[in-house]
């Protein structure tokens, strides 16, 4: 503020060796006198207690044991900063004793975040994993991809019900990659889950006489016509099975909560 320590303790009503004593962290100065000193200095009253917000948040995420996910995603401090202040359903609830995002609150929009987060980091390493995996190398780079998905999406909902790896934590992940390896290389045959439409439909896509038998049932419900692949009805079967890989990033993406809201009677 460049004004001295007695121009300070005057503005505040205090001697100059109690500021003495605050600014150099001998004494910690009382919530009144920093109320105080924010008003007259224009900095808010949780930046004397733990810098600037963006400061503070990341601080509390290294306290809670996300240090490194902060590292590879900065952008998470400014999306939680950004929602404090401008989200929707802002309320003074949010806010600590010093104006500061409360810990529920962070922990709560963190958690809506999260999984997008945590799906693109374990999908690199499943990706890496199954590349170099000798078990899964006769695999043809088609399959490879669809037991990426397969072997991410289970991984992933692992993950989230669990709750027990955060990111960062690469060998632990590596380690339960290993069961999912294992199991596929018994399997032989890769397969979606078909609880529900999505698994079903990249496994019909996948087969040229599904394919056409799919067709061939919609054309007849909705036009009371068969399909036939003669007269290049060859050129809609691929334009139904070029939707296939964009269906194989819904699956590895989508929790299974997801997609139970979207199919659910």
């Amino acid at each position: 503020m460049n004004i001295s320590f007695t121009e300070f303790g005057s503005c505040l009503g205090l001697n100059k060796p109690t500021i003495s004593s605050y600014v150099q962290g001998y004494n910690l100065a009382p919530l009144e006198v920093i109320e105080k000193i924010s008003k007259i200095s224009g900095r808010s009253v949780g930046w004397f207690y733990f810098g600037d917000i963006e400061e503070y948040i990341a601080d509390y995420f290294t306290l809670k044991g996300q240090g490194e996910l902060i590292k590879a995603y900065p952008e998470v401090v400014n999306q939680i900063k950004e929602e404090f202040f401008t989200g929707d359903f802002k309320n003074p609830g949010w806010e600590n004793e010093i104006g500061y995002p409360g810990e529920e609150f962070i922990d709560d929009y963190f958690e809506d975040i999260l999984p997008e987060i945590m799906t693109r980091y374990v999908s690199d390493i499943v990706n890496e994993q199954v590349a170099s995996s000798e078990k899964l190398k006769e695999l043809t780079d088609k399959e490879k991809e669809e037991a990426t998905v397969i072997i991410a999406s289970d991984t992933n909902d692992f993950i989230q019900m669990s709750g027990e790896i955060k990111l960062g934590e690469k060998e632990k992940i590596v380690e339960m990659l290993k069961g999912g390896i294992d199991n596929l290389d018994r399997k032989g045959a890769i397969e979606f889950s078909e609880q529900y439409l999505i698994g079903k439909l990249i496994n019909m896509l996948g087969d040229d006489e599904a394919t056409k038998e799919m067709i061939s049932d919609l054309s007849q419900d909705m036009t009371d016509k068969s399909f036939s692949t003669l007269f290049s009805g060859e050129e809609l079967v691929e334009i139904f099975q070029a939707m296939r890989p964009a269906l194989m990033k819904l699956y590895a993406e989508k929790t299974p909560d997801d997609v139970y809201k979207w199919f659910e009677n």
